[in-house]
Parts: C-alpha cells; structure tokens; sequence
C-alpha cells in the first residue's frame, strides 16, 4: 500500500503465494519482516511523511501505513490464539498483551 500497488498486482501476489506448513508459514513471517525492514530502513524522513493511496482510495504516510500493517499483524495474533485456545482447546498459557 505505501507503494501504491495496483489491485492486479496485489492479486497476482496474494496468487502466488500459499503457505501449507508451518515451516513455511514461519519462513514468510520472517521473510516478508525482513523485505519490510529492509524497504522501510531505505526511506529519508522526507519519503516516510509522504502520502500514497491504496487502490481502494485509502491515504496514509508509509510511516502511518507501517503502523497499520503493525495493527493488521497484532490483529491476525489475536485471531489465531482466540482459534488455538477456543477452537482447538489448547491453553497456550501467553500473555496477550502485557
């Protein structure tokens, strides 16, 4: 989104990508924090104020746009310990939000 991508090209990415283990599943987190890190380390102050829009019509700064992608993570963690301890009744004994 702080790149502008088209909805195609957000298509055909989400298209090729599928994650069928828990390895791999694991080996994206850590790839896709790592691209993250390394785009967002790049950008001069100047480029993390400026605004981009979403193909949806949604405007932010990247800086504001790394914050939502922080939300949307902490969102999906809060989605797959509700279904880990609701669903699958395992207690995983964490501390959600300490």
């Amino acid at each position: 989104m702080s790149n502008e991508a088209s909805e195609e090209e957000m298509k055909s990415y989400y298209a090729g990508v599928s994650y069928n283990t828990l390895d791999s599943t694991k080996e994206g987190l850590i790839t896709n924090f790592y691209s993250l890190k390394s785009n967002y380390l790049k950008l001069s102050n100047d480029e993390l104020i400026s605004e981009t829009t979403s193909y949806w019509g949604v405007t932010y700064t990247r800086y504001e746009w790394l914050l939502e992608i922080l939300a949307h993570i902490y969102h999906h963690r809060g989605q797959l310990h509700s279904m880990l301890v609701h669903c699958c009744n395992k207690d995983l004994n964490i501390l959600m939000f300490e």
